[in-house]
């Protein structure tokens, strides 16, 4: 379920930020980040993908800010986009080259690492969470998001009846308010928060599946492919459509 984000256009890029953003936004508001950041905030977008923390958080705050964010993800393309955006808006910012599993930073080194929707596509979640909580200044404060039920899952179970849903969901380190506790205090943190969060995203029919056939290219094929088309084009029609998608929005903090 990690598809190379640099055959995706555009549209496809931009869509898909509509929908991590509305989380993204609410991780930035839980973790004290929004409307206003403490002063001299040093932040870490950890798995940043293509910018959409950035963005959210600097057209929040504003390019006066004394805040400064770093951009960190293991994907040499995604640091790429990171860093062209920065230089386009012109914001507080740099973009490297991370592994959340051994990232390349000094203890104790930000008052803030985010991570939105990353934990659930890298294999050693344990391990992200004791890299995260080195790097964090005492005091300092983790957000990050997590899918509980993205909205597509809904129609696989339906129509992809040889897809088998993912344990990320359903018994994986992050796939419930308990597990994702004890993770977080297995590695140190306390004050753990895990706020639900659902809401509806409006898209057209013909992108999405266009789409979906790249995030899911070893499943969407042949047969499968034109049965899932079928179903959805018969459930949603042949427009724009409305799916509804839950996740978890998180925060701890440091001793």
């Amino acid at each position: 379920m990690k598809p190379d984000y640099s055959k995706f256009s555009s549209e496809d890029t931009a869509k898909m930020e509509e929908i991590t953003g509305i989380p993204a936004k609410a991780m930035l508001v839980q973790s004290g980040l929004l409307p206003t950041p403490p002063k001299d905030a040093k932040i870490l977008d950890n798995a940043c993908g293509g910018g959409v923390v950035a963005s959210l958080f600097f057209n929040g705050v504003g390019k006066s800010t004394d805040a400064h964010l770093v951009c960190g993800d293991f994907e040499e393309y995604m640091v790429k986009s990171s860093a062209e955006r920065i230089k386009s808006n012109g914001w507080n910012a740099e973009a490297t080259t991370a592994d959340a599993q051994a990232l390349p930073f000094p203890d104790d080194h930000f008052t803030h690492t985010l991570m939105n929707f990353g934990i659930q596509v890298i294999p050693d979640a344990a391990l992200v969470m004791k890299e995260t909580f080195r790097v964090l200044k005492p005091g300092g404060t983790f957000g990050m998001t997590s899918w509980t039920a993205p909205g597509w899952l809904e129609s696989f179970k339906i129509a992809v009846k040889e897809w088998t849903v993912p344990p990320m969901f359903t018994s994986g380190p992050v796939a419930t308010k308990e597990s994702i506790e004890n993770l977080l205090t297995a590695a140190g943190f306390t004050q753990v928060d895990v706020q639900p969060v659902k809401f509806q995203h409006t898209d057209a029919i013909a992108r999405y599946l266009n789409y979906m056939g790249e995030v899911f290219k070893g499943v969407l094929v042949g047969e499968v492919g034109e049965r899932y088309e079928k179903y959805m084009r018969e459930r949603y029609g042949d427009g724009d459509f409305t799916l509804t998608w839950e996740a978890f929005v998180i925060t701890a903090k440091k001793p």
